[in-house]
């Protein structure tokens, strides 16, 4: 009966959802608003809806469940109309050198612009920022998740229903961290040799869960294809809303105590990591306001990036979802190529000592300069423009941190600007490595005095 009646709840949503798309698969966002995005500039705000109007409901699956269909719908008559087109050649050069700008797989949730960056749903980076609600003083991590996958900005109130869903959902599993379950992952993790990396060690701990269970049954008992990505939704949001604590796990290397499973994501994690340095406390330190802005910025990778094709390669396979994440993990590993966080802090260590306390613009640039002769400068590439997760990061240390504490970085940023730039080709930008390790170790060390 419930099914049932879930499936007339659908295929009301679906007619619904169709004769609003047929009217206009574009509209506004209600009331434009002007913003500024702290670099002075004042814009008018325009959201395009590809699905037809927001959805009104405070279930995500619910609201899911109406622009599902609608998308499929869409989908279909564009395939049909536009199929035979071509939009690319593949040349013999593309297949050795893995299909680099070639346009193989359509991917919805973002892209790269050539003069905004990375674009989430159609929306920039700034824009982002601005219409998200927030949980503090940045972007809740649920909002941004509700985002991605409906391609509307919730409301306050859809937002609050996320964060409450997801708070259920790990109260429900408290013995993935706590109980007999949750030392089992433990005890394999301190296994491990202390040179096997986080990413490495979250790869093994996904493998063992079992999170797929509802999309195991449904498989078994024959459920119908337009129904599968249900059970899959389930055992994700379960995942997702756990995901801290088994990074808790990982960092502790024994079970966690003492973790409620209250507040939102982003508190949950920093409870999680509690137990691991006392000096994280997600409910009295900036840091959690900072880390709900990481994830805002990274929240997704674009289309052309190599693990997107990863992923959607394996999620089409029959792996179950724990095993496609343990191995989409890996493909991070090495990632970014400009160099990780860890990089970055210990190459700023490094021309640190080199330069002592005090140091002159010559001696700056002189080491600077023979660093990158040697490939060893991390967290810049050359780039047509500045990647635009690294201005709002910037923005928020300018906002948040004294100068003294980024200025090593803004030293470095400038000398290879001014130093490298060519008239014929492109400049060197900064990376977010490049500021991000910067402004989490101020960040903790604050909180630690404190």
């Amino acid at each position: 009966m419930l099914r049932l009646s879930r499936g007339l709840q659908c295929e009301k949503a679906y007619l619904f959802a169709l004769r609003d798309g047929r009217k206009s698969c574009i509209t506004q966002f209600p009331g434009d608003r002007k913003v500024n995005f702290g670099t002075g500039e004042r814009h008018v705000l325009t959201v395009s809806k590809t699905r037809g109007e927001p959805s009104t409901s405070t279930n995500l699956k619910e609201a899911l469940c109406e622009k599902i269909p609608v998308h499929h719908d869409l989908i279909r008559n564009f395939r049909l109309n536009f199929g035979p087109s071509v939009i690319s050649q593949i040349t013999v050069e593309n297949l050795y050198t893995g299909l680099n700008d070639v346009k193989t797989i359509v991917k919805e949730t973002s892209e790269l612009d050539p003069k905004h960056g990375i674009v989430y749903r159609g929306l920039t980076i700034p824009e982002m920022i601005a219409l998200l609600p927030r949980e503090g003083n940045s972007p809740s991590a649920e909002a941004v998740f509700w985002f991605l996958l409906t391609g509307d900005i919730p409301t306050q109130q859809q937002t609050a229903s996320l964060i409450a869903d997801w708070t259920l959902r790990r109260k429900k599993c408290t013995e993935w961290w706590s109980g007999p379950h949750g030392e089992t992952i433990a005890s394999v993790l301190r296994s491990m040799p202390e040179t096997i990396t986080p990413l490495h060690r979250l790869s093994v701990a996904l493998t063992i869960f079992n999170i797929s269970k509802q999309a195991k049954e449904a498989k078994k008992h024959g459920a119908m294809p337009y129904t599968y990505w249900e059970y899959i939704y389930e055992d994700s949001m379960e995942f997702l809303a756990t995901l801290p604590a088994i990074i808790g796990l990982i960092a502790k290397g024994q079970t966690l105590t003492n973790v409620s499973g209250d507040g939102d994501w982003v508190q949950f994690l920093l409870d999680c990591l509690r137990n691991v340095n006392e000096s994280l406390d997600g409910r009295k330190s900036s840091i959690a306001d900072f880390l709900r802005l990481y994830i805002t910025l990274n929240a997704d990778d674009d289309g052309g990036a190599p693990i997107a094709h990863v992923t959607q390669i394996l999620g089409s396979t029959d792996l179950h979802i724990n095993e496609v994440l343990a191995s989409i993990v890996l493909a991070y590993v090495e990632e970014p190529k400009s160099g990780t966080m860890l990089e970055w802090k210990e190459l700023q260590i490094k021309i640190k000592n080199i330069l002592g306390r005090t140091w002159t613009e010559h001696a700056l640039k002189t080491c600077v300069l023979n660093l990158l002769n040697r490939d060893k400068l991390i967290g810049y590439k050359v780039a047509d423009f500045c990647d635009p997760r690294y201005t709002a990061l910037l923005h928020y240390a300018k906002q948040h941190l004294p100068n003294s504490e980024i200025k090593l970085s803004e030293d470095i940023t400038r000398i290879l600007r001014t130093t490298l730039r060519h008239s014929k080709r492109k400049d060197i930008y900064p990376e977010q490595n490049a500021l991000a390790p910067v402004i989490f170790q101020v960040l903790r060390v604050r909180r630690h005095e404190i």
